[in-house]
């Protein structure tokens, strides 16, 4: 299946999880071991449990075997406390929170960061790093997670 058909898949089990109040965060759609897994996160304001879950594996099953997106096994989680952001609505709900950053080899900076998520706007990602600001261009980043309470 093409990257373009499953961003279609993608963007209309966005539309359905959304009707019933529940964010897809991400999709992982890979082989691991001898399978084909299709993982789902989400989130939802009140947090995440097995029902939310439940919920969404039922509204999204028809589409996807609709689409005739093979795979394996299907799983339908919460993203973790480690969650990926990846949207700008994500930035702008967990600004204030640590994160981790890790660039890519253009960056002309440490490969991995972490501070407190103080900005992102005209293509920059701002963290607070030891109480100096630190602008990351967006191209440039690889991954942001939230960075776990220790």
């Amino acid at each position: 299946m093409g990257q373009n058909n499953l961003q279609l898949i993608i963007d209309e089990i966005e539309k359905i999880l959304a009707k019933i109040q529940i964010e897809l965060v991400d999709v992982e759609y890979r082989k691991e071991g001898e399978g084909q897994m299709l993982r789902i996160y989400i989130d939802q304001e009140a947090g995440v449990n097995l029902d939310t879950c439940a919920a969404a594996s039922r509204a999204i099953k028809n589409l996807v075997d609709e689409k005739d997106l093979y795979y394996d096994q299907m799983e339908v989680s919460s993203p973790g406390l480690d969650r990926i952001l990846k949207k700008e609505q994500d930035f702008i709900r967990f600004m204030g929170q640590e994160i981790n950053v890790k660039t890519l080899k253009g960056y002309e900076g440490p490969r991995k960061l972490s501070g407190v998520l103080v900005g992102c706007q005209e293509g920059n990602l701002s963290i607070k790093n030891l109480d100096k600001i630190i602008d990351i261009p967006c191209e440039l980043i690889s991954r942001v997670r939230l960075k776990p309470d220790e």
